[in-house]
């Protein structure tokens, strides 16, 4: 089985309901080819010296439409494998988490049958998450190990500060690194049950219901989540859904081994979980 063999095999619409009317908001809907959020976003606000808000991050390998509001500015800039498209202005912000869930259309290739629809998936954070050295970086910044951290990003540190250093990096970059370590160890005390249902937490300085052994195991506590030197990226927790619907899921064409599926999944779930979870 092969995925995201070229953009186009992976498109990604975010779903939202804006609030469209007077307002100092200015929505856009964001298409991107090969493009991350992150780095659109601080194109965006370099450029135009405001916040940019949005709901999610998008996969960089793929093609993805998601919304972004710009405080009291229009978007009159060229940027290469993205396209503005003005949809209306509003009183809110676009925050994290405001989306409702995202539809996703993908070619599947190298199948030796056709494909049966599926209702539901084990909420898996997504293999994408982990990318890299995403949870070596993570464990290190919940650690308070901040000069591996910055070893492991290959970041240029002046006279010892290494937390100058990860600022320098972007905050929005080393909270996901953090995010992504917490993910990971919700991805392995949900491996470990038996039953699959109800919620998990997501570890953080307010949950950690659950995690004893695999917190012992990690050298970790609690508290490790509140990082004093960078509050910014402290991590309370959350709780998360073991099992998630797949809506809408639906089989087109399938011939010479390749597949095309749509389904659309709430905020938070992977489409390459749906994937990887088919019966194939």
């Amino acid at each position: 089985m092969k995925i995201k063999e070229k953009p186009e095999d992976f498109i990604v619409k975010e779903v939202m309901d804006l609030e469209l009317g007077e307002g100092p908001y200015n929505y856009y809907l964001i298409t991107k080819k090969n493009r991350n959020t992150l780095d659109v976003v601080k194109f965006l606000e370099k450029k135009l010296h405001t916040k940019i808000g949005f709901a999610g991050l998008k996969d960089n390998h793929a093609i993805t439409s998601q919304y972004f509001s710009v405080y009291q500015r229009k978007i009159f800039l060229d940027m290469e494998g993205v396209e503005f498209e003005f949809v209306g202005s509003g009183k809110k912000r676009i925050c994290l988490g405001d989306h409702k869930g995202n539809e996703f259309i993908i070619v599947i290739g190298e199948l030796k049958k056709e494909l049966k629809p599926i209702d539901e998936i084990i909420n898996y954070f997504g293999s994408q998450r982990f990318s890299g050295n995403n949870i070596e970086v993570g464990r290190a910044l919940v650690k308070a190990e901040f000069s591996k951290a910055c070893e492991l990003l290959e970041l240029s540190v002046a006279k010892n500060d290494f937390v100058g250093a990860l600022k320098g990096h972007g905050i929005k970059k080393i909270k996901f690194l953090v995010h992504a370590y917490q993910s990971w160890l919700w991805n392995e005390k949900v491996k470990k049950m038996k039953a699959k249902k109800g919620q998990v937490c997501i570890p953080g300085f307010l949950h950690d219901k659950g995690y004893e052994s695999l917190f012992k195991k990690e050298g970790i506590t609690k508290k490790n989540f509140i990082i004093r030197s960078i509050p910014e990226i402290s991590a309370e927790g959350a709780e998360r859904d073991v099992m998630v619907d797949v809506r809408y899921f639906k089989t087109l064409e399938f011939a010479n081994g390749v597949q095309k599926v749509s389904f659309r999944l709430p905020k938070g779930s992977y489409a390459t979980e749906v994937i990887r979870q088919l019966d194939i």
